[in-house]
């Protein structure tokens, strides 16, 4: 009898397996988190975010107004890259993508109360530029699994990622598409996501609601 070990979902070891899929999630955290925070920054910096709050709006739709159409356009380049995943670099696709699809509104969604966060404690585009940057692209890149196994990092680093909403999007993505895995297996990062936008976007709509009674 003789042991030899053997390498589940990417048994050749292609690094494209690995790292196409988490590309999706950085992409995503760019495009939501930064390009949001940069955007109410801008608002507020060039004086038309108080015109905005005098006016009849309330703070909910000031924000759901801000970020709507980064929703459709974070989602629009994930099924590309998903798309090109498959026809450029023979990344499997085992599970359901409607699935994947809804779990990644769900890390849009948080993406976007990082960006809304951020963007209500800053005053202007190059502090918002700077702390989206440091906040949410460096820790999805470095501490998300994206190219460093976590179980590698130091312990204090491994605490650090459990804050990071791209290592619960990078267990779904690559669960649903290397795995095949179904919705019953990846509840468990989904509500995380969910409850982590829901904090942050509740903090945003009174800080909103605070500058407004200002």
């Amino acid at each position: 009898m003789t042991l030899q070990p053997r390498v589940w979902y990417n048994p050749d070891l292609k690094s494209a397996h690995f790292i196409v899929p988490g590309l999706v999630a950085v992409i995503m955290m760019m495009i939501c988190a930064l390009l949001t925070s940069v955007t109410v920054a801008r608002e507020r910096e060039s004086g038309t975010m108080e015109q905005i709050l005098v006016s009849p709006i309330r703070s909910v739709e000031i924000i759901i107004g801000k970020t709507l159409p980064y929703v459709v356009l974070a989602l629009v380049d994930a099924i590309v890259v998903v798309i090109f995943a498959q026809l450029v670099f023979d990344v499997p696709f085992r599970g359901d993508p409607l699935w994947l699809l809804f779990f990644s509104i769900i890390y849009v969604y948080a993406c976007l109360s990082f960006g809304i966060f951020i963007s209500a404690r800053v005053a202007t585009q190059q502090v918002a530029m700077m702390s989206a940057m440091l906040a949410t692209m460096l820790p999805s890149i470095l501490l998300s699994g994206f190219i460093f196994p976590i179980l590698s990092m130091p312990k204090i680093l491994q605490l650090a990622s459990y804050v990071v909403p791209a290592k619960y999007y990078l267990v779904i993505i690559r669960g649903i598409m290397l795995k095949g895995l179904g919705s019953e297996w990846l509840w468990t990062p989904a509500l995380f996501l969910a409850a982590f936008g829901t904090l942050l976007l509740i903090i945003s709509v009174r800080r909103f609601t605070t500058n407004m009674e200002d």
